[in-house]
């Protein structure tokens, strides 16, 4: 086995639908471990791979399961629960395109669907009393049915969740097995969003866990004392009791490690990424060492979720063109190596990270300050939580800009924050227990 000489090494693996991947990098040097098929049996040998090569200098494993759970949903590949939707609105819809997701992926998840009195504006002001008597009813026949995933969004939610809290609140007491996930975790616009979002996280649940579950035996067995990391759709991860707690967030994380892997490659802080794919080359951005992201929508959704992704572009790129060239005001990288071997080197060298979508008004300068200082402060918090180093919180991205259609005053805020990975494992086992 290698000794400790040398720097910390860190491992990166890719579930594919079939086969897992895995890489180790030490001393800026990528060790490529192969592949295994995914199965139950088959994970203990690839770890072995792992610890055989990077010896006791493993520092933390980072898997990426993105690819399985999007595979999940577009195809069916593994069996996901069905959801009862719980909408809290000052007004039900009447029409059943409205009263449905526009998305058929997302739609047949849903085997129930319920709709409440209540909600807020994007201020947090009150619409209309949340219905507390329907608000029983439908937790009576959610313990009827018997089911056990529910997924609730209510109107102004990501101003105010009052409404959504308490409607969890009841339908746990009424159905005390139920998995709950709620849209004002997620922050972000639009009803319809935010109602996917909440969705797709609470039919990821029973299958993000039974994945963790198993790669986390087999490290603590094979790796005593290595943490399993779980890369995220903005290309940073958190620790795999987060995503177990908010599972959707790892939506998209292949695309963005992908692009994190070629730019780590190339040695490269700031540049275009060009990635291969079936239906034609893609382009995505790194800044100062990160992916650009964005909340938006995943390919084959067909509806915006409000977790961000990577921003990847359709680029007819330049044939004349052959590794590095200089099409835009950075430089542009042709990424030559397997996508798997990009996303295991993604993940391997990603950061933990946070990103917040709030809305707020202001009347002031000063308040706008105020208000930026608190978010980020929050979002300093969830970074420490998702695997930083108390100390080393980062702003890497911070935008506020003015809400069209609402009065003057109303802005959204975004920021984005990173740290340097958390590398004692007293802390690191508080923040699973910190988990929600």
């Amino acid at each position: 086995m290698p000794s400790r000489a040398g720097g910390p090494a860190y491992a990166g693996i890719s579930l594919q639908l079939g086969r897992s991947h895995a890489v180790v990098l030490r001393d800026e040097q990528v060790v490529s471990v192969g592949s295994v098929p995914d199965g139950p049996g088959d994970a203990p040998e690839l770890v072995g791979r792992i610890v055989e090569v990077a010896g006791v200098a493993l520092e933390a494993v980072t898997i990426d399961l993105s690819q399985v759970l999007l595979d999940a949903v577009l195809h069916g590949d593994m069996e996901l629960p069905h959801v009862a939707v719980v909408r809290i609105v000052p007004v039900p819809a009447t029409d059943p395109a409205l009263a449905s997701s526009p998305a058929r992926l997302v739609e047949q998840l849903i085997a129930h669907r319920f709709s409440v009195a209540g909600g807020h504006d994007l201020l947090g002001h009150e619409l209309c009393p949340l219905d507390r008597a329907g608000l029983a009813l439908i937790a009576a026949r959610l313990a009827e049915v018997g089911l056990r995933d529910v997924a609730i969004v209510g109107a102004g939610s990501q101003a105010s969740p009052l409404h959504e809290r308490e409607a969890a609140n009841v339908i746990q007491a009424m159905v005390p097995q139920a998995r709950i996930s709620v849209a004002s975790d997620f922050g972000g616009q639009g009803l319809v969003a935010r109602e996917a979002t909440a969705a797709l996280d609470c039919a990821l649940g029973p299958l993000t866990e039974l994945l963790l579950s198993r790669w986390e035996k087999v490290l603590s067995r094979c790796a005593p004392g290595v943490p399993l990391r779980v890369a995220r759709g903005d290309g940073g991860y958190s620790t795999s009791s987060r995503v177990r707690a908010l599972p959707v967030v790892a939506l998209g994380a292949s695309d963005a490690i992908q692009v994190a892997g070629a730019a780590h490659l190339a040695g490269r802080t700031d540049c275009r990424v060009l990635l291969p794919r079936p239906s034609g080359q893609v382009a995505g951005d790194v800044r100062n060492g990160l992916v650009a992201i964005r909340s938006g929508q995943l390919a084959g959704f067909g509806v915006e979720l409000v977790v961000p992704t990577a921003v990847l572009t359709p680029d007819p790129g330049d044939a004349s063109q052959d590794g590095l060239g200089r099409l835009t005001d950075v430089p542009v990288i042709r990424a030559g190596r397997d996508p798997v071997e990009l996303a295991c080197v993604g993940a391997a060298v990603g950061r933990p990270s946070s990103w917040l979508d709030e809305f707020a008004f202001i009347e002031s300068a000063d308040e706008l300050d105020r208000v930026r200082e608190e978010a980020q402060e929050r979002a300093n918090a969830i970074v420490v939580a998702n695997g930083a180093a108390p100390g080393t919180a980062c702003v890497a991205e911070v935008s506020t800009v003015a809400v069209p259609y609402s009065p003057p005053g109303t802005v959204r805020i975004r920021v984005r924050v990173t740290g340097a990975p958390d590398t004692d494992p007293r802390r690191v086992e508080v923040y699973d227990r910190m988990a929600p």
